[in-house]
This record gives C-alpha cells, sequence and structure tokens, in this order.
C-alpha cells in the first residue's frame, strides 16, 4: 500500500505545484500571446503525465491488490480523469479561438472539476492509508 500512497502524493504534489507555482507565475508574467502560447504547450504535458501516474497506480493497485475493488475504482478514476480532461483541450481552445465565452467557461470548468476532484480524492487516499 506504501506505493499507492507514494503515487497519489505524486498526483497530489503535481497538482499543487500546477496550480500554484506553474499557472500562477505564467499570468503573472507573461503578456496575453505569451500565455495562451505557454498554456496551450504544458496542459497537455500535465495531464498526459496525470495520466501516466494514475495508469501507474491502477497496475501497482492491481498487483497489490488484485481484483475489482475500491483500489481498483480509484485507479480507473486516477486514468480517467485526466485523460478526460486532455481530450478536452482541442475543444476548449477552438472555443476559446472563436470567441465564443460561455461554452469556453463551462469546458474549463469541467477540466477544473475533473482535476479538483482528482486532487480531493488521492489525498483522501494519502489520509485512508
Amino acid at each position: 500500500m506504501q506505493y499507492l500512497s507514494m503515487i497519489s502524493g505524486v498526483i497530489v504534489g503535481v497538482i499543487i505545484f500546477h496550480t500554484i507555482c506553474v499557472t500562477r507565475t505564467v499570468f503573472h508574467n507573461l503578456d496575453e500571446e505569451n500565455t495562451k502560447i505557454f498554456l496551450r504547450a504544458i496542459f497537455p504535458k500535465f495531464f498526459l503525465l496525470l495520466n501516466f501516474l494514475g495508469f501507474a497506480f491502477l497496475l501497482v493497485g492491481g498487483y497489490v491488490n488484485p481484483g475489482i475493488n475500491k483500489i481498483f475504482f480509484m485507479g480507473c478514476s486516477n486514468t480517467a480523469l485526466p485523460a478526460i480532461a486532455y481530450f478536452l483541450i482541442p475543444m476548449t481552445n477552438r472555443t476559446k479561438d472563436k470567441g465564443n465565452e460561455s461554452t469556453f467557461k463551462t469546458l474549463h470548468f469541467i477540466s477544473v472539476l475533473l482535476t479538483l476532484i482528482l486532487l480531493l480524492s488521492n489525498s483522501l487516499i494519502l489520509v485512508i492509508f
């Protein structure tokens, strides 16, 4: 179980670091055009990293505690949520480029919500294990 706690800790750390350090630094130090370029380059990598970590959780969890159980569902969640957010990126970028603010805000909210769920669920795992 310590491996699962370690992976969950890394997931939590990546999300917190990205939110506090990367995103804030970008919005405070880059102009709008460079912010757009940077964020469109970094967010796919962010969600792919989270997806990779989620898949590692799924594999390790399946090895440590085989079968359909809480760990299996947590691993599926850790893998699926960042994958969904990753696949929303092109649609989110297109709506922003077209000036469709309403749809952009909805898609952005969904990706933030998925990330928040991932953060909270992995934080709880750290408390439980």
